[in-house]
């Protein structure tokens, strides 16, 4: 058997390293790629919850006109009750 020089470590050390190396560059390019698929996701997560907030906001606009709105019609009612009693006590 032949003795193994420096040469044929570093051959043997090199192919483990790529053996290696090319696995780890490929997980690396998929994390990657996830990274920004999850980014865009998040854009347009974050893009939905504006949305959203601003429905909400109308919403609570509308309640507290919706509120108002029947606020006048309980004092409404109380006026033409009054004006209902006095034109059938006449």
């Amino acid at each position: 058997m032949s003795n193994l020089t420096k040469d044929d470590v570093w051959k043997m050390l090199q192919m483990c390293l790529g053996m290696l190396v090319i696995p780890l560059a490929g997980w690396v390019w998929n994390t990657n790629v996830m990274v920004a698929e999850l980014e865009n996701d998040l854009g347009d997560a974050q893009e939905a919850i504006d949305l959203l907030e601003k429905k909400i906001a109308g919403s609570d606009d509308n309640a507290k006109q919706i509120i108002g709105i029947e606020k006048d019609i309980e004092y409404m009612k109380g006026s033409l009750g009054r004006i209902e009693h006095l034109v059938t006590s006449q």
